[in-house]
């Protein structure tokens, strides 16, 4: 992996936003996917912000990465006050879906457990399919209808039964 995208902010402002390459391997699969560096001031570069998707982009901030007291944080706001701390098992994305579908933090609360497609190859979303319980099933899908650019019907399974309880165009 090669540059990996990072932020700071106080959580009411302008973020302050890093590139740097990335120098670690926390999922221990042969390929670099986290930049170490020193949040806790210990002086030890013993820390880490980690892409844990593989999309360049970080998803979580790691303190004393590697070692068995290692604490794992998400910034589900993206306001770079990575305050919501998360257990080690919701850092690791979930198996990806068979192609053409891929894993994304859709929904912003920093867990890469929504899916997307781009079935025509056009590079707008076609589907996206998101969790609204939690718990790693997909109970919402958006679809594109006729703007291959908007996601106008919203499909969902209110009760999680497993069958589709709603259908709604969006924004009209």
């Amino acid at each position: 992996m090669g540059a990996l995208e990072y932020w700071f902010g106080t959580g009411d402002g302008e973020l302050s936003t890093w590139t740097s390459a990335a120098d670690l391997d926390l999922d221990g699969d042969g390929v670099f996917d986290a930049v170490r560096l020193d949040f806790d001031g210990d002086g030890l570069r013993d820390d880490a912000m980690w892409d844990v998707d593989g999309d360049s982009v970080v998803d979580r901030a790691v303190l004393d990465a590697g070692q068995s007291s290692a604490r794992y944080f998400a910034d589900p706001a993206h306001d770079g006050v990575w305050a919501q701390e998360v257990s080690r098992e919701s850092a690791s994305p979930p198996p990806p879906p068979p192609s053409p579908w891929r894993a994304v933090d859709f929904d912003g609360d920093g867990l890469s457990d929504d899916a997307v497609a781009d079935f025509d190859g056009d590079g707008t979303l076609d589907v996206v399919l998101t969790s609204t319980r939690g718990g790693g099933g997909y109970d919402t899908v958006l679809v594109a209808e006729e703007d291959p650019g908007r996601l106008s019907v919203r499909l969902g399974d209110t009760d999680a039964d497993g069958r589709l309880d709603t259908v709604w165009r969006v924004g009209t």
